[in-house]
C-alpha cells in the first residue's frame, strides 16, 4: 500500500477522533509539558523503544531472517492494509479505521514473534519517563499534566495484566500508546485532547505504514 495514501487516510481518522477543551493551560504549564515530553523522547531514544524504533529494527531482523510466523503476521497486516485503503476510499470510515488497528496488531504480532521481551521493555520505558517526569513537575501546579500520567499509568496497569494474562502484542499495544501519549505531551496539554488513546493510535498506525 502506498504510504502517504495511508498517512492521509489515517491523519483524517485522527482529526475525527480528537476531542478538545475550550479553556486553554498556563504557560508555566505548557513550559513543564515541554520539559516532560522532552524526558519521554530522551528516556525512549536510550532504550530504543519507541514505536518507530522497533518497526525499524524488525523490519531489520526480518531481512535475515525467515521466520514463518512473523512473516505470516506481516502478511495479513498488508492484507488488512489493503482493505482499509478500499474501504476509507469507499466513504465506509468507521471500518477503515477498525481494519486499520487490525492491521497494526498484526505488525505488533510480527514485533513480538522476533523481540518477545518488546512489551516488557516498552514497558519500563514509560514507567521510568513517568518517574523522570514526576520528579521535575515536584509539587508544581500542572493538573493537565497529571491527569495525562495518571491516565498513562493505568494503560500500564492494564498492559501488564495482559501480559500476565498471556497477551504480549495486546501489552505492547498498550505500552506503545502510553509512550505516544508521552511523546506528545505538549499537543495533548495545549489542546485539551481528551481522546488521548484514539489520537495516540491513530498516529501509531500511521507511522506504521
Amino acid at each position: 500500500m502506498r504510504k502517504p495514501v495511508m498517512i492521509a487516510l489515517a491523519t483524517v481518522l485522527t482529526a475525527t477522533a480528537c476531542s478538545q477543551d475550550t479553556t486553554g493551560p498556563s504557560s508555566s504549564e505548557l513550559v513543564l509539558a515541554q520539559q516532560a515530553e522532552a524526558i519521554a523522547r530522551d528516556v525512549a531514544s536510550t532504550t530504543e523503544t519507541t514505536h518507530e524504533g522497533w518497526l525499524r529494527r524488525l523490519f531489520a531482523a526480518l531481512r535475515d531472517s525467515d521466520d514463518p510466523e512473523a512473516q505470516a503476521c506481516l502478511a495479513e497486516a498488508r492484507d488488512l492494509q489493503q482493505q482499509a485503503r478500499a474501504a476509507f476510499e469507499a466513504g465506509n470510515r468507521d471500518l477503515a479505521r477498525q481494519l486499520l488497528r487490525d492491521s497494526f496488531l498484526k505488525v505488533l504480532c510480527a514485533v513480538v514473534e522476533v523481540f518477545p521481551n518488546a512489551p516488557e521493555r516498552t514497558g519500563a520505558a514509560v514507567d521510568q519517563a513517568i518517574s523522570r517526569i514526576e520528579e521535575r513537575l515536584g509539587d508544581r501546579d500542572a493538573p493537565r499534566i497529571r491527569a495525562i500520567l495518571n491516565h498513562v499509568k493505568e494503560l500500564r496497569v492494564q498492559a501488564d495484566e495482559a501480559l500476565t494474562g498471556g497477551n504480549p502484542v495486546q501489552a505492547l499495544a498498550l505500552n506503545l500508546r502510553s509512550i505516544q501519549i508521552l511523546h506528545r505531551l505538549v499537543e495533548h496539554v495545549r489542546d485539551g485532547h481528551r481522546n488521548h488513546d484514539e489520537v495516540a493510535d491513530e498516529e501509531m498506525e500511521a507511522l506504521s505504514f
